[in-house]
């Protein structure tokens, strides 16, 4: 799943639930530490950013991507572990 994907189904899934987990393909570690959950919330929200609208903001989420997030996206080790470039934590994939 690409970043984008995974943003955009994040999103959506928030609006299901209240639970407030980390997006597919990021480090949990770092999303919680520095609270990119709630910063990017409040991206998103003075963006404008709904489930009904995020297809056609696929550019503003992108760029916010790169700028903040690409750093903690979990990149594939040795021996079918995934690891957190920025905080150097291996995960299993469950």
């Amino acid at each position: 799943m690409n970043i984008i994907e995974s943003l955009s189904d994040f999103l959506k899934k928030r609006e299901e639930t209240s639970v407030n987990k980390t997006p597919e393909g990021f480090c949990p570690n770092c999303w919680g530490r520095q609270e990119y959950s709630g910063k990017f919330y409040t991206a998103v929200k003075n963006e404008g950013v709904d489930i009904n609208n995020i297809d056609s903001k696929k550019g503003w989420v992108k760029d916010y991507a790169d700028k903040y997030l690409l750093s903690i996206q979990l990149m594939h080790d040795n021996d079918d572990e995934v690891a957190c470039p920025k905080c150097k934590i291996t995960y299993r994939p469950t």
